[in-house]
């Protein structure tokens, strides 16, 4: 889908009540839409599960980074702060929580500039700086720690072989004749681009506005509800790329962790015995 953004009027303060009811009209018609979606994913739900699963495999990964804001400080690893609205890129916020389910996922990168970029270079498009010099720029407090750890099931999205067989389940997925002939009163028919193709798919899992959905329309993003299935699928983790500096990510869902081998822990010493430095079997409960 392109940027929900160009869906939405601005105009003078006289145009506000036109303005409040287009963006109802939009919020509904996008619940309406997921709606409509989450019916055909359902009838094959399992199926897509398993193509997930297929793909997934162990990953070990050796002094990663994770940056938090200066707040988190003390609580590192904990996966509270991604369900805040809008959510993480493949986990769902607190956008609307009596139809959207929130759940958590905890986000590391491979090097310090990228988990930098990540945290603080969502503003950073049309500047002239790299990621790294962008978010060098920002004053804001954060803390980063380096973490490793070994996961029993991992997705890597990068590789394309991973996503042709969910791709090819949902290729064939309809939008209903009244859906559509709302979209084209609304002006979205243009926007609503179905997932077709496994380059497709790749497109929307790398999406760099990706927050404009739950943001702007109160709706998860395609990529936030790809992390819910791979999330339902058991999987522990998605490896993706940064879209930012292009280097490896992981978003890791530490609720899958019950009777799984699979840690994630701190590297070096915490400042107090109280903060929490390994996420396993036993404590994933803490981090949630």
């Amino acid at each position: 889908m392109s940027d929900p953004e160009k869906v939405i009027d601005y105009g003078l303060v006289a145009d506000i009540p036109v303005s409040r009811a287009r963006y109802e009209q939009l919020v509904q018609f996008f619940w309406e839409y997921y709606a409509e979606l989450a019916f055909q994913r359902n009838q094959v739900y399992d199926s897509l599960k398993s193509s997930l699963r297929e793909g997934a495999a162990p990953f070990e990964f050796s002094r990663w980074q994770r940056v938090v804001k200066y707040r988190y400080s003390l609580d590192p690893l904990s996966t509270k702060g991604s369900v805040v609205d809008p959510g993480g890129r493949f986990n769902i916020g607190a956008i609307d929580t009596a139809r959207y389910p929130v759940f958590p996922a905890l986000y590391l990168a491979s090097d310090k500039g990228t988990a930098l970029a990540e945290l603080l270079g969502r503003d950073m498009p049309g500047s002239s700086l790299t990621a790294e010099e962008f978010v060098l720029t920002k004053p804001d407090s954060v803390t980063a720690v380096s973490v490793s750890g070994k996961l029993e099931s991992v997705l890597d999205a990068r590789d394309r072989r991973n996503l042709a067989g969910f791709v090819n389940l949902i290729k064939d997925f309809r939008l209903s004749g009244p859906l559509t002939a709302k979209a084209r009163r609304l002006g979205l028919s243009p926007l609503l681009r179905l997932v077709r193709t496994v380059s497709r798919m790749v497109e929307v899992l790398q999406d760099l506005n990706w927050r404009a959905m739950p943001m702007r329309l109160d709706s998860p993003s395609p990529s936030q509800v790809f992390g819910r299935i791979v999330m339902d699928a058991g999987i522990e983790g998605i490896i993706y790329n940064s879209v930012l500096t292009h280097k490896p990510c992981l978003a890791i869902h530490p609720q899958n962790f019950p009777n799984s081998s699979s840690v994630v822990e701190l590297d070096d010493p915490a400042p107090t015995q109280n903060v929490h430095t390994r996420i396993d079997a036993a404590t994933f409960e803490n981090f949630l």
